[in-house]
């Protein structure tokens, strides 16, 4: 197969293929943990007014997201794996909006098949995508200048068969990501060391999380690996 890495919000066209939007730190790292803890489906939306007006729609879900990396008013969670990993979800739905991997994967239709991760998710995600066996695959580092989706890409692309790295070293990358320095600096108390250290963690997960279109309907549902 053909293995491409793409970085930002503008995914390129992959009809017959399949895309993989990355965002390590954090929304898909999020997203891992939301589905652990019970969610029924994630609901991606572009802003925070479009989250209120779904919520409106559906009374039992639970906001999570962020904006410059801040909680937003009136959300349940941040964008943040360790908040949400704090709560049972009990099958309730979760609609997320972020900065970046959220943006990328609204953007990256068309395609044959597209999936979302992170580390956590990297394995069962390569996993996925080797059984569907594309004639391309787009990696796609959502971050349009952060290291740490391009070392999760290119761990991807390795388990594809591709040159790539070790878990390892995506790992390392993570944690001395320019986007982490502000978790480790205490600048905040809602952007917590936990969320990148969570985010680090690789390969964690059984399931992938493919994203779903159905009459106009973006969601995001776990595929058991």
């Amino acid at each position: 197969m053909n293995i491409i890495i793409s970085q930002g919000h503008q995914p390129p066209a992959n009809a017959l293929g399949v895309t993989v939007v990355i965002d390590v730190i954090r929304a898909f790292t999020t997203a891992h943990h939301a589905f652990q803890r019970g969610a029924s489906r994630i609901w991606p939306v572009a802003t925070a007014e479009e989250a209120f007006s779904l919520k409106q729609q559906l009374p039992n879900a639970l906001l999570a997201g962020e904006v410059d990396a801040l909680p937003i008013d009136g959300f349940d969670f941040g964008n943040s794996p360790w908040e949400v990993s704090q709560t049972e979800f009990n099958h309730r739905p979760l609609i997320m909006r972020t900065t970046n991997g959220v943006i990328a994967t609204l953007n990256a239709q068309p395609c044959a098949h597209l999936f979302v991760t992170g580390l956590a998710s990297a394995s069962a995600t390569a996993k996925a995508v080797m059984a569907l066996s594309p004639p391309q695959v787009v990696l796609v580092a959502s971050h349009p200048t952060g290291d740490e989706d391009v070392a999760c890409a290119q761990y991807i692309k390795g388990l594809l068969g591709g040159e790539g790295i070790s878990a390892e070293e995506a790992q390392q990358r993570t944690l001395n990501a320019k986007a982490a320095v502000k978790f480790f600096n205490q600048s905040n108390p809602r952007l917590r060391a936990a969320d990148i250290e969570m985010a680090a963690q690789c390969d964690i997960a059984n399931f992938a999380m493919r994203v779903h279109n159905t009459n106009k309907d973006l969601f995001i549902l776990p595929e058991p690996i």
